[in-house]
């Protein structure tokens, strides 16, 4: 007998997991050919805001292992979308920031996850504002748990 989704619903684990994978696989549609993948998209995208980052703060800031982040800015190094640049305050470490390249390639990335999100704010019920701020609770509090440990 097949389970009923009404009844039987993810958990607190379970389904931040299922939203990950569902929101990366129409990451991975909106990156299709565009020279990066939707990991090195989620960290191009997080230049385009910040601006410059350590790898560190990267690797904090995305919630990845610092030697993912230290190979997906190698990877973004050799692709020309990213270059390291000298830490003003600190010569053992770098900054990374978008190339030119780096920047059109987030534009055009960005413009097509505009219309991914306009479709998917079609059919999502609810306010978004009020979803975001419940996944940025339990960021928080996965956050604070880690911490812990």
């Amino acid at each position: 007998m097949l389970r009923d989704r009404t009844t039987v619903k993810p958990g607190i684990f379970l389904l931040p997991h299922v939203v990950a994978q569902l929101s990366g696989s129409l990451v991975v549609q909106v990156v299709e050919g565009s020279e990066i993948t939707a990991t090195e998209y989620a960290l191009t995208s997080w230049l385009a805001i910040q601006g410059r980052a350590t790898p560190t703060d990267l690797a904090s800031d995305l919630g990845m292992a610092l030697t993912t982040v230290s190979t997906l800015i190698d990877r973004l190094v050799q692709k020309k979308q990213l270059r390291r640049v000298r830490h003003p305050d600190d010569g053992r470490s770098y900054l990374v920031e978008l190339t030119r390249r780096g920047v059109a390639t987030n534009t055009r990335n960005a413009r097509r996850l505009g219309r991914c999100i306009a479709r998917l704010h079609e059919h999502l019920e609810g306010d978004p504002e009020e979803i975001l701020a419940a996944m940025r609770r339990l960021e928080e509090a996965l956050r604070r748990t880690l911490a812990e440990a």
